[in-house]
């Protein structure tokens, strides 16, 4: 009778001890990459990835005003300093890098490029301005795409400063795509 409860308890124990950690873990790991505002998701089918400027020669079809966001050294968003500092980055993807992403996403068919230094993959085909400096787009993070929108002269998402250093290269990917010289 004693062997067959210490069994029981130590069974248990070691069971109860093993699922509290790998639920532990796995919830910490869980949309780690996911900002708590974007409470958005859409059925990325629902989308149009691929509209008619979404082509080669894309920066000059885009049906917008386009080229006056970059071409500094470090953004000009009030926030950057420090938080870049603190995130220990001095700059973001040029602009070079993110267009050459995009040519190469559009002549292998690919409806989304990888955001430099991060887990995202932006669908560049949903960028949409709306007036001269705001931008809507979608994004992969974690198995989900989110509607985002993103003030590229304030330097915001969702109306929010990034909170870490993937979410201004973003940003900054939306941004570019959207109102960068190409």
């Amino acid at each position: 009778m004693a062997n067959r409860t210490g069994n029981r308890d130590l069974g248990g124990g070691v069971n109860r001890d093993l699922n509290r950690n790998v639920n532990r873990t796995t919830n910490r790991n869980v949309n780690r990459d996911i900002n708590r505002n974007w409470n958005r998701t859409v059925n990325v089918n629902s989308l149009n990835v691929s509209p008619g400027w979404a082509r080669a020669g894309w920066g000059v079809a885009r049906p917008w005003n386009y080229g006056w966001y970059g071409g500094w050294a470090t953004p000009t968003w009030g926030w950057w300093g420090a938080r870049a500092a603190a995130w220990g980055i001095g700059t973001l993807a040029t602009a070079a890098i993110i267009n050459n992403a995009v040519d190469n996403a559009i002549s292998n068919n690919v409806s989304y490029i990888a955001v430099p230094d991060s887990n995202y993959q932006l669908l560049y085909g949903t960028v949409s301005p709306s007036g001269s400096s705001s931008v809507s787009f979608a994004v992969t993070a974690d198995g989900n795409t989110y509607q985002l929108s993103a003030d590229c002269n304030a330097g915001t998402i969702n109306g929010q400063q990034p909170s870490n250093a993937s979410e201004a290269e973003l940003l900054n990917a939306a941004c570019q795509v959207a109102f960068g010289s190409t």
